[in-house]
C-alpha cells in the first residue's frame, strides 16, 4: 500500500507540473492540449446570467452546457482576507455542498503577478500549503505556482495561477477548509487596494465523485466563488 501511494504521488506531481506549465515545453498544456488562444469575439462571452466570463471560463462554460444541471451541489470558495503592505496574506479554498460525495479535484487559481506566492520548493515551484479539514486522509496532495508560459489570458490580466490536485482512494472528500495557501503582498501597496482571486480553466480541470457525474462537476465549476485580499 505504501509503495501503491507513493507512486500515486509521484503521478499527481508530474501531472501537476504539466497543468501548470511549469515543464519547459514551451506551451501551457494539459494531455497534450496547448491552453486556449485569445478570442476575436466583438462582444464578451456570457453566461444564463448575463454575467461575462473570461476566455478560459467561456470553454468551461460552452463545455458543460448540454450537460444536465443540478439544483445543488459543490461550491468552491475562495477566502476574502485582509493584509497590512508587506505581509504574509492566508487564502483559504474551502468547499460546501459536497461532504462525503467527491474523491478528486484539479484547480487552477488565479492572482495577481504583483503578488508572491509562498513556496515550500523554489526550484520544483511547489507551493507552501497547510490542509484542511475537508482533505483528511486524502491519498496525495500537490500544489504548484505557474509562473512559466502563462496562458495569453492570464498575461494580458497580468495573472499568475496556482494549480493544486487531490484525490482519495479508501475514503472520499468532506465539506470545509480544503487547503490555506500564502500570498506575499506588495511592500509599497497602499491601504484599500484589492486584489482579485478567481480561477483559470484547462480542460484537465476537474472535480469528481466516483460515478464521475458531469452534472456534478458542471455545478462545482459554474459556481466558482472568488476571494480577494484587501490591504488595511
Amino acid at each position: 500500500m505504501k509503495r501503491k501511494l507513493l507512486s500515486l504521488i509521484a503521478v499527481m506531481a508530474a501531472s501537476a507540473a504539466v497543468f501548470t506549465g511549469c515543464l519547459d515545453s514551451g506551451k501551457s498544456s494539459s494531455a497534450g492540449t496547448t491552453a486556449p488562444e485569445e478570442t476575436t469575439a466583438s462582444e464578451p462571452f456570457t453566461n444564463d446570467e448575463g454575467e461575462e466570463l473570461s476566455e478560459s471560463m467561456e470553454l468551461m462554460y460552452v463545455k458543460f452546457r448540454d450537460v444536465p444541471a443540478l439544483e445543488s451541489g459543490p461550491v468552491i470558495k475562495i477566502s476574502d482576507t485582509t493584509a497590512k503592505p508587506g505581509e504574509i496574506a492566508e487564502v483559504t479554498v474551502s468547499l460546501t455542498g459536497a461532504d462525503n460525495q467527491w474523491n478528486m479535484c484539479g484547480i487552477h487559481i488565479t492572482y495577481p503577478d504583483v503578488l508572491e506566492c509562498q513556496l515550500s520548493n523554489a526550484e520544483e515551484l511547489y507551493a507552501l500549503y497547510e490542509p484542511g479539514d475537508a482533505v483528511r486522509n486524502n491519498a496525495g496532495f500537490v500544489a504548484m505556482d505557474w509562473e512559466d508560459n502563462l496562458a495569453p489570458e492570464m498575461v494580458r490580466e497580468h495573472n499568475k495561477s496556482l494549480f493544486f490536485t487531490t484525490m482519495f482512494m479508501d475514503t472520499k472528500g468532506h465539506d470545509g477548509d480544503i487547503a490555506t495557501f500564502y500570498f506575499k503582498v506588495p511592500d509599497d501597496a497602499q491601504p484599500g487596494t484589492v486584489y482579485k482571486l478567481s480561477y483559470y480553466y484547462m480542460d484537465s480541470d476537474m472535480f469528481r465523485d466516483e460515478q464521475s457525474d458531469m452534472s456534478f462537476e458542471k455545478y462545482a465549476f459554474e459556481h466558482l466563488q472568488d476571494g480577494s485580499i484587501t490591504i488595511r
